[in-house]
């Protein structure tokens, strides 16, 4: 047998890091962070300004495991070095979205070129006539970058399936017309990097490991 290699660990290329997931998370909780600029005048009005960005992080809380199914996370922790390495994190999908859409597979692309700031995109595929082809709080990505988006509003589709989407943050890549959204059916690969320097968890007299980890979205190195 050929002696294990380990390039992917120290390659360029974060998703060659995949998190383990042999065991899924029972619970994952979701914060999206949109920083606003905030101040107050002489007539105590509140002025806003968005600073235009957008973060997602998640923490994810496992079932009791036994140390062979703890030990993979142990692992993969100190193999990205603490907070030092970005990875791919697989975000199950029926914790995420909608339960209609998890299960729709078709590839849905743009229509038209998109520059960054556009906040609103044309997608095909969606189905003919639909009041809600897609739902407010949903999670979306395309295929050129790994930022995730969230939807913002419920939108319809077109008598021709066509769906105008409207997310947010601002795109932050431009996308060219016949670039796909992420399949609804499978899980969103999230660009990530641990929320923490440190790992935790604790076991108990029966050997059952107790473990929760946080991340954030780092979308881009």
């Amino acid at each position: 047998m050929a002696l294990t290699t380990y390039t992917n660990l120290d390659s360029s290329d974060a998703s060659l890091r995949v998190f383990p997931t042999t065991v899924k998370p029972t619970k994952i909780s979701v914060s999206i962070e949109q920083p606003t600029l905030t101040s107050t005048t002489n007539a105590l009005t509140t002025q806003r300004r968005t600073l235009g960005v957008h973060r997602i992080q998640l923490e994810y809380t496992y079932p009791p495991m036994d140390a062979d199914e703890m030990q993979p996370f142990i692992g993969f922790f100190n193999a990205m070095q603490g907070q030092a390495k970005a990875f791919k994190l697989n975000v199950p999908k029926e914790l995420i979205n909608d339960s209609t859409h998890i299960a729709d597979s078709t590839v849905k692309d743009v229509t038209t070129s998109y520059g960054v700031g556009s906040r609103e995109v044309i997608v095909d595929n969606f189905g003919n006539n639909l009041t809600t082809a897609i739902k407010a709080g949903n999670f979306i990505q395309f295929d050129n970058h790994d930022k995730i988006y969230v939807v913002a509003a419920d939108g319809g589709s077109h008598t021709d399936g066509t769906c105008r989407i409207r997310f947010e943050p601002g795109l932050l890549t431009a996308i060219t017309s016949g670039e796909s959204l992420n399949r609804f059916s499978d899980d969103i690969p999230l660009h990530a990097i641990f929320a923490k320097s440190t790992i935790e968890f604790d076991v108990n007299s029966a050997l059952l490991y107790g473990f929760k980890i946080n991340f954030i979205e780092q979308w881009t190195d």
